[in-house]
């Protein structure tokens, strides 16, 4: 299924590829300090739970602003800053030896930017969707429980977010309010955070300084402005048309069925309330 999703999406960039644009300029927003690394064990399909996939993500923490995505997103964004035409695009997807990572979670997620908001962008063919909420979202509620975690003492936090019982261990030793995902607001970095159920568990794998400078960006491109409400709505319109979707991608009879047979599967987003 994971080779499937990555030969759909690459269908559905081809159909586009007559409207990408290479020449969006790049805004430097802050310096990054630490890069954060975590793991990311989920379960997409809540009609199999025992099935549990992996993503690595990352956390880029600058001195103000914070940028968080996928790990494959980050590697095929830093692959695509190369690119300067449609040819070299056409390029890149057609050697091997320079293959774009699967992305499975294409979201990027800006925190601090603009001031005291969240900026939440992904794409849904065929546009790049951005909405803004405000990031004191988070009722912590804080306990007396402690553990060490990467060597680091660490303090137990619960709040519900998103239709989810979420439970957090954060450090002060970390002074950064800071986490995976949307999640922020407690004294100190977050080094786990995982709802009741065990389908979304974020746990960090390391944190470091980058090695040579290294900038959180942001591209300026159009980007289709929206609430939380509007991009869901559109999520979901693109699960209930995938068919045409497919269909106008160039993509068979048997491959369009397999398509929405395939994306029924990925039924259990960390978010569950879709209001």
């Amino acid at each position: 299924m994971r080779t499937f999703l990555f030969l759909f999406a690459l269908s559905l960039n081809l159909f586009v590829s007559a409207q990408l644009r290479f020449d969006y300029p790049i805004k430097e927003l802050d310096k990054v300090e630490f890069l954060v690394t975590y793991s990311l064990n989920f379960c997409e399909d809540s009609l199999k739970p025992d099935v549990i996939r992996k993503q690595d993500m990352l956390l880029f923490i600058g001195k103000s602003i914070r940028y968080f995505t996928s790990h494959n997103m980050y590697v095929a964004d830093t692959m695509m800053k190369q690119v300067k035409n449609v040819e070299q695009f056409q390029a890149i997807l057609s050697n091997p030896n320079r293959a774009i990572p699967l992305v499975r979670f294409r979201y990027k997620i800006y925190k601090n930017f603009p001031n005291e908001k969240l900026s939440f962008i992904e794409h849904i063919p065929s546009n790049t969707f951005k909405y803004e909420e405000n990031l004191n979202i988070f009722q912590w509620k804080l306990t007396n429980d402690t553990c060490t975690i990467l060597g680091y003492n660490t303090q137990k936090a619960t709040c519900d977010f998103g239709g989810r019982s979420w439970v957090a261990w954060f450090t002060s030793e970390i002074p950064y309010s800071d986490g995976p995902y949307k999640f922020n607001g407690l004294p100190g970095l977050i080094m786990k955070v995982y709802d009741t159920r065990n389908h979304y568990v974020f746990e960090i794998m390391s944190i470091e300084k980058p090695e040579k400078e290294l900038m959180i960006e942001f591209v300026e491109k159009e980007f289709l402005e929206t609430t939380k409400q509007g991009f869901f709505k559109a999520e979901d319109g693109f699960r209930d048309d995938i068919i045409n979707r497919a269909k106008e991608a160039g993509m068979t009879s048997g491959s369009q069925q397999t398509a929405a047979r395939n994306l029924s599967k990925q039924n259990n987003a960390i978010e569950l309330n879709r209001r």
